[in-house]
């Protein structure tokens, strides 16, 4: 070989091996540490595992919404050694399409989730199939076992990865506090990337529970009844909310059409709502007794002073008022009974605007009431400063104002217990506290002898005005109508209702308001003593004898039940 050839040869030889040998050094003494932490990334990987979601449970022990622990799966696509024989076995024991399966396994991605929230078994079985590229990690299912009961309220949840995150109702507003903490995992693989082992860093802590106060057996009539009465009246929706007078405590709350939270996608999202909570519609005649009270408060009616209504109507700012009484004077008590509008209009007329604002903003209207539920309606409260020459009138009767079922439920158990307006409870308490998670604050918004003077009003009209349907057998009840237009893209017209009852019972003492709204009912039938008031006395009726509240009626039994002895009469408690 030629000398020079050779001595070229070696050089570029020797050169190579400085460069292999510069190299090497580089990497281990001198790069070591970036280079081990860039091993040690790739071979050691942290994974948390949410643990399980706290339970949702009624005052009377009914589960609404559990986990269960399922697995998830995992497949490294590298090391799946036969992905066309895989798929095969693996999708009649998932029960997943095998074109499903393959276009999971085709993603560009190394490491796929084959599925998620299955049981321990089938997981075993899958990493059974090929068990160098398939990884079990702990996982749950969300489950609701009543069903569609109470849906709006406990509402539903959404996944990102293994992370369970509430998307609506109390899954969404006290997210954090359901999910807890997760666990972790370090999960080690060697030089080429195949799994060695898992280890468990971290035990993280399952959520916490949360007890709610609905009775859940009051709650499932409720939503029985209201689905009936949607049904009878080819009504739009409906809600309903029964409240206890002296704590505040939410029993019921009831919002028609609902869903299934296990699939919430397969309903309209407009019935994702808690329309007793989030919608506010014109109350109608069911304010009558709120301007009655600042009326009597304001000293601007007389004792055993009437109003003339004999004209059908009276005509304010150029637009007439149509009133539906027989024509005739009413006092005050019977202006309440019998829904006189041109009585109440002049009564509401009396009163200084600001204090007639004043006495609506004590009872609730135009502010939220606090409830612990997310997207609580306002209402809407006009300033006085706003007002048109028809406003008072309006007020009056109920219009240019708005209020959502809760906030009326409220308005009326500071009728019934004595004057206190009361913030809604619907958390009775948590797993992590001793009893409720909130105080039960009160603001006194008028003397007891007043409620009492109301209470007597609204008795009559179920005992002989317009809420004769809201009777309930065995127990004295008051209440008060009301047929409100409801706004359609921006206007009213002559087809759109909400007909509303709210009332309370056992009289003299109520225990438990009861407030009802339908949406919509037909244009044959929409008025609130022949829509609403049945489904009251319905509730009522229910609510009394699940809540055990003791009659204070005597009870008609017919003569032909009395014969064959299904019944008798029971005493009264008055």
């Amino acid at each position: 070989m030629n000398r020079r050839r050779l001595s070229v040869v070696v050089a570029v030889l020797a050169l190579g091996a400085a460069l292999v040998i510069g190299r090497a050094v580089q990497v281990s003494i001198i790069e070591h540490e970036e280079w081990q932490a860039e091993a040690l990334i790739q071979q050691r990987r942290v994974i948390e595992v949410p643990g399980p979601r706290g339970t949702i449970s009624t005052s009377d022990g009914y589960v609404l919404a559990t986990s269960l622990e399922r697995v998830a799966i995992k497949v490294d696509t590298k090391f799946l050694a036969y992905p066309e024989l895989f798929v095969q076995a693996a999708a009649p024991i998932l029960d997943i399409p095998e074109s499903e399966l393959s276009r999971r396994l085709g993603s560009k991605s190394r490491s796929v989730w084959l599925a998620k929230r299955v049981p321990l078994e089938v997981g075993e079985q899958i990493r059974a199939l090929d068990s160098g590229s398939v990884g079990l990690l702990p996982d749950f299912e969300r489950i609701y076992p009543q069903g569609a009961l109470a849906a709006p309220v406990v509402g539903f949840i959404g996944f990102e990865e293994l992370n369970a995150i509430g998307r609506a109702g109390l899954e969404y507003s006290y997210d954090a506090y359901l999910a807890g903490e997760p666990e972790q995992y370090l999960s080690i693989n060697d030089a080429i990337l195949r799994k060695v082992r898992m280890e468990r860093l971290h035990g993280g802590r399952a959520g916490l529970d949360l007890e709610l106060t609905l009775n859940a057996r009051l709650q499932a009539r409720c939503e029985t009844i209201l689905d009936t009465a949607i049904n009878a009246h080819d009504a739009r929706a409906a809600s309903a909310v029964v409240v206890d007078v002296h704590s505040g405590r939410i029993l019921a709350l009831a919002s028609l059409p609902s869903f299934d939270p296990a699939n919430p996608g397969a309903a309209k999202a407009e019935n994702w709502r808690l329309r007793p909570v989030q919608d506010a519609f014109e109350p109608g005649s069911t304010v009558k007794p709120i301007v009655a009270a600042v009326a009597l408060s304001a000293g601007v009616v007389r004792p055993g002073e009437t109003f003339d209504c004999f004209e059908r109507g009276v005509r304010i700012a150029g637009h007439w008022v149509r009133d539906h009484v027989e024509p005739g004077t009413y006092t005050l008590d019977e202006v309440i009974v019998h829904s006189a509008n041109v009585g109440i209009i002049e009564v509401g007329g009396r009163v200084d605007p600001e204090q007639l604002w004043q006495a609506f903003d004590a009872f609730g209207c135009g502010r939220r009431s606090g409830i612990d539920f997310p997207a609580e309606a306002r209402g809407l409260l006009p300033k006085t400063r706003t007002w048109s020459k028809m406003s008072p009138a309006g007020f009056a009767l109920g219009q240019e104002l708005t209020m959502s079922p809760l906030q009326m439920a409220m308005a009326y158990a500071a009728i019934a217990n004595g004057g206190w307006l009361l913030k809604p409870h619907l958390i009775a308490g948590g797993s992590s506290t001793n009893g409720s998670l909130g105080a039960a604050p009160r603001t006194r918004v008028m003397d007891e002898q007043l409620t009492r003077r109301l209470r007597t009003m609204l008795e009559g009209v179920v005992v002989e005005g317009t809420g004769k349907l809201a009777r309930v057998p065995g127990y004295r009840a008051a209440g008060k109508t009301g047929t409100a237009q409801r706004a359609v893209s921006g206007g009213f017209d002559d087809t759109h209702h909400v007909s509303w009852f709210a009332g309370f019972l056992p009289m003299p003492d109520p225990q438990i308001v009861v407030v009802v709204a339908v949406e919509d009912p037909s244009e044959r039938d929409f008025w609130a003593s022949t829509v609403a008031a049945p489904i009251f006395a319905e509730i009522a009726g229910s609510a009394a004898g699940l809540l055990d509240l003791m009659p204070t009626e005597q009870v008609e039994i017919p003569p032909s039940k009395l014969a064959r002895g299904e019944g008798q009469s029971a005493e009264t408690d008055v």
